[in-house]
């Protein structure tokens, strides 16, 4: 068929279409129209025809699809003649609200009439709604813009082939769910620059940019602050020009995220008072990234997150988990927050490593960590039978950082250690919680054989001696350990935290009950391990204790009984067994504070073997 015709042309088409489908097929009387006289299916054709609008600047394909399903409806405007059923094209498909809220308009063959003359046209339909289209463009032969409004966007779509244009023909609306991509070019920036410029208050410092893609000034452009790349850009422009801002106001933004904003506490030092308002934001937690800001004052109301709050108090509590200072909240002033009844200000205690509660207690501490380690990190740890009570009890956690789950990438998993992971939280089942118990040195040495093979950093320990009597220390102890042998070409960096009872026994101690947590490594904890080498492997111990200092004299041989007094003694302040004991003050000559001086430098030195304490 040609690409144009005329309506005679049409008409013989159409009759010698009507013959031939005569020809082919033969219909019942009274299958259609029982009541009335046979239909004339070739006038009633012939006469639809008559009354189609066609667009005579299309192609023939589009000319088809024209006359196959625009303006099916008969003379009369409703049903076609009497009997007739409507026609399917009739059926117009709904349009369902979207996530977004923004709507892609397209007017198929809009480019004939200039930009002003179809804005009126729209408008005057409309009213009295205000309708501003946004981001047009010019496609070809189409136009599209977009609109902000559901049932703005619901309006055009009823109005499609309702409009009368000057050479006769119905305008064509088109209307989908849908936003363009954004090109962040350097002249785009600029004019957002002198938007962002017209509407700054510099007397309050306040920033307003409520239905900022509607500015006049931006409606060629879609600046929708919704798009990341685009917020990116303004945090940005202020971070450079406005550092003093302390009112930022985003009412009316369909922002549905924050939290791909960093560093916001850095760019916006000095803000203050934040309204998002009327946004579409679900989740309380997409202001973790803004909670280091100092918002006094902060305006939520209007966004789906403030529907989960039915008890106020639970909502005033959530935003205040992220900022601490609002005193005002959806307009309405907040009660102070509670804090502690101190009316001058004091400064918290410098930072510590160790804390000891007891400094006697700070030479036995160190002594039997340096000892325990190094058994713990060597290739046998049966050496530890002698470090745990009778009747020791063990316990192990592990649960993974805070913002480092397993799912995150990079992140070490902790596979080994979930398997007994008695968290008391998750291990609801008594039976299972204490088979996950470990009770009695050899139950307890068996199972610290099983664990991973490490090395631990003996200068990232942090020790906190809380309780320490003749009868039990109470000692804390945290700090990190690689993890040997576990198949990772990097091995896996560990942080622990370990709780132990240690109470005396014999002429040293040992460990009554202990509890271990183990999780990964932050970055920030990371960066500071393992800065200074030590080696943690544990030395041969030599045939005997030797002294770098020769003795001026030597004193009296004593007694029997001396030497056993002095050999306890020995062992007591010096934490070695007695047999090391009796081998450091043999070769002393029997000088106690020569022996015991001489214990102390070579234990700093690590040549003290580890046998010597057991």
């Amino acid at each position: 068929m040609p690409k144009h015709f005329n309506r005679h042309q049409q008409q013989s088409w159409t009759n010698d279409r009507g013959n031939e489908r005569d020809k082919r097929y033969g219909f019942k009387n009274d299958r259609f129209n029982k009541k009335g006289p046979k239909k004339d299916w070739n006038n009633a054709f012939r006469a639809h025809l008559e009354d189609e609008d066609i667009d005579m600047g299309i192609d023939s394909a589009t000319s088809s699809r024209n006359i196959k399903y625009n303006n099916r409806r008969g003379r009369g405007g409703g049903q076609g003649r009497q009997g007739t059923p409507p026609p399917m094209g009739n059926m117009r498909r709904k349009l369902l609200e979207g996530p977004s809220s923004w709507y892609k308009i397209t007017l198929p063959h809009g480019d004939k009439f200039d930009k002003a003359f179809i804005h009126k046209s729209l408008s005057d339909k409309l009213a009295p709604t205000e309708f501003w289209p946004i981001a047009w463009q010019v496609y070809g032969t189409t136009v599209i813009f977009y609109v902000d409004d559901f049932k703005i966007a619901q309006k055009l779509s009823n109005l499609d082939r309702q409009i009368t244009l000057p050479n006769g023909f119905r305008l064509s609306i088109r209307v989908n769910s849908g936003t363009p991509n954004v090109d962040m070019t350097a002249a785009l920036k600029e004019k957002i620059k002198l938007v962002m410029a017209k509407r700054y208050n510099s007397v309050t410092k306040a920033l307003d940019l409520t239905r900022f893609h509607a500015d006049p000034d931006l409606q060629d452009n879609f600046c929708a602050l919704f798009k990341p790349i685009v917020f990116l850009a303004i945090v940005d422009i202020i971070a450079e020009n406005i550092p003093e801002l302390e009112a930022l106001n985003l009412l009316d933004n369909k922002i549905q995220a924050l939290s791909f904003l960093k560093n916001v506490d850095k760019k916006l030092p000095n803000l203050k008072i934040l309204h998002v308002s009327n946004n579409k934001i679900r989740e309380m937690s997409q202001f973790d990234t803004l909670q280091d800001l100092p918002i006094v004052d902060l305006m939520l109301d209007g966004n789906p997150v403030c529907n989960k709050f039915k008890d106020k108090p639970k909502y005033i509590s959530e935003v205040r988990k992220r900022f601490p200072k609002c005193m005002k909240l959806d307009g309405v002033e907040l009660p102070p927050p509670i804090s502690f009844d101190i009316q001058e200000e004091h400064r918290l205690p410098a930072f510590q490593q160790t804390f000891l509660c007891n400094s006697e207690g700070g030479s036995i501490v160190r002594q039997f960590l340096e000892q325990y380690f190094l058994i713990y990190d060597s290739d046998n740890r049966q050496p530890l039978l002698q470090a745990y009570h009778e009747k020791a009890t063990f316990s192990l956690t592990m649960d993974y950082p805070y913002g480092y789950s397993k799912d995150t990438k990079g992140v070490s998993w902790l596979n080994w250690y979930a398997t007994d992971n008695r968290n008391l939280m998750k291990v609801t089942d008594p039976n299972r919680r204490s088979k996950l118990l470990k009770q009695g040195h050899l139950a307890v040495v068996s199972f610290l054989q099983e664990m991973p093979l490490t090395k631990h950093d003996i200068h990232s320990f942090s020790v906190d001696l809380s309780v320490f009597t003749p009868q039990m220390l109470c000692l804390v102890v945290t700090g990190m350990f690689k993890e040997l042998k576990s198949g990772h070409k990097i091995p896996p960096l560990r942080y622990f935290y370990r709780t132990l009872v240690i109470v005396p026994a014999g002429t040293g101690f040992c460990i009554a009950n202990e509890e271990l947590h183990v999780s990964n490594a932050t970055p920030s904890q990371a960066k500071e391990a393992f800065k200074v080498t030590v080696n943690l492997a544990p030395t041969p111990p030599p045939s005997v204790v030797s002294s770098p200092v020769q003795a001026a004299s030597v004193a009296a041989t004593p007694d029997e009984s001396t030497k056993q007094e002095m050999v306890k003694q020995m062992a007591s302040h010096s934490g070695m067994n007695l047999e090391w004991s009796f081998k450091c003050l043999e070769e002393t000559q029997w000088d106690f504070q020569r022996a015991l001086l001489t214990f102390q430098n070579l234990n700093a030195q690590g040549i003290v073997p580890a046998a010597a304490f057991v």
